[in-house]
């Protein structure tokens, strides 16, 4: 089922998130089970939201090449499976 994914990551610059995102974009594109990326900055940090086919896809994906670059500190991400959705 469609998940969707909520990262916040209180205090991260926009610049550190702009060159993760930058790093890693190729990979996600091609990655198994991504759906779509948004970043926004918000609360003195950056939130992501992805969608996903399923949190295994996303986790096997963000444990390889995102995780690492992150501060040891970051929160984990939350999920949520969608239970409907429209698009125009």
């Amino acid at each position: 089922m469609t998940t969707l994914k909520r990262h916040h990551a209180p205090g991260m610059p926009p610049e550190a998130y702009d060159k993760i995102a930058a790093d890693v974009a190729e990979s996600q594109i091609g990655a198994e089970g991504f759906v779509a990326h948004y970043g926004v900055v918000d609360d003195g940090g950056i939130t992501v939201i992805e969608l996903w086919e399923s949190k295994d896809q996303h986790d096997a994906w963000f444990d390889a090449t995102v995780r690492p670059q992150l501060a040891p500190n970051t929160p984990e991400p939350e999920f949520w499976e969608i239970r409907n959705s429209r698009t125009k």
